[in-house]
């Protein structure tokens, strides 16, 4: 497929504005929990000052970005929300709170998401178009979703590494698959440690900034050369730390000016996918 202005890959950076929510989720667990400071401070380094760093970072390249945010960080941080949404990026459906729990039945997942999009529309003016799913859904709740539920495009990281119609069962439907492949585009897997609680469990380091930046343009090569397509799962909480802002906007800088790169929100290349082969069934 030959994406926007020519380019043989279209690429979003996808960030996972996830804040306290998932150290909230660890520190529960915990002894005391509820007093253990760092990690809830990491967690609030994300929305207080990692995401304005790279926002900045941003606005230095001329890219335009997605957010997913969950309900509760949008109810939370309504301030660093307006500022995405007045600096042009786009913003999408994260949970509510990052557990993974949408409910046990069709009517429960949904009116949980439904329940998410109100605050959305009251915080912002605007519901999400896009889902990143903090667990598992029902193939009921999925179909619900790209089609009353009025949601455009998944970006999950189960997700392949070409853009396509989503997948229900083994049944496209009228949504856009981005790809959002954890291991290659997440930059907690790489280069996240926290040692109590355990990030990320059973990996004990932290890997070498250049070499996460070198897996990063690997993968944008391959996506080119093979025509593919994908986003990010960067946490502003982690790239917008001095050291990691560094390598981010290397990167920034090499997609900016890529010319067989196509950088955009998720909306716009969902949008552009289904203008193009909107009349496809075996689209995928």
């Amino acid at each position: 497929m030959v994406w926007k202005d020519g380019a043989r890959s279209a690429f979003a950076l996808g960030f996972d504005l996830d804040g306290e929510t998932i150290w909230r989720n660890k520190t529960k667990t915990l002894p005391n929990g509820s007093s253990y400071i760092k990690g809830p401070s990491i967690g609030k380094y994300g929305p207080k000052k990692g995401a304005l760093r790279v926002l900045e970072i941003l606005e230095e390249f001329s890219l335009k970005s997605t957010w997913f945010i969950p309900a509760d960080i949008v109810r939370e941080h309504p301030d660093v929300v307006d500022k995405i949404l007045d600096k042009g990026h786009e913003i999408g459906h994260h949970g509510l709170d990052h557990t993974g729990e949408y409910g046990d039945t069709f009517e429960a997942q949904k009116e949980r998401i439904k329940y998410c999009q109100d605050i959305f529309l009251k915080y912002t003016g605007r519901k999400a178009l896009g889902f990143r799913p903090t667990g598992a859904l029902l193939q009921e709740t999925e179909r619900w979703i790209y089609s009353e539920g009025g949601f455009v495009y998944s970006s999950a990281g189960i997700s392949g590494e070409s853009c396509g119609w989503y997948m229900v069962d083994g049944v496209p439907v009228k949504a856009v698959n981005i790809p959002c492949r954890d291991e290659q585009m997440d930059d907690y897997v790489q280069t996240v440690f926290n040692s109590y609680p355990a990030v990320l469990a059973g990996m004990p380091r932290i890997a070498p900034y250049d070499n996460a930046y070198r897996n990063w343009v690997h993968e944008i090569e391959g996506m080119v050369r093979r025509g593919n397509s994908g986003s990010t799962a960067f946490h502003p909480q982690i790239a917008g730390t001095p050291g990691r802002a560094v390598i981010f906007a290397r990167f920034c800088e090499y997609l900016a000016g890529n010319p067989d790169v196509w950088c955009a929100p998720c909306i716009e290349i969902a949008e552009y996918f289904q203008s193009v082969m909107g009349g496809t069934d075996d689209a995928h």
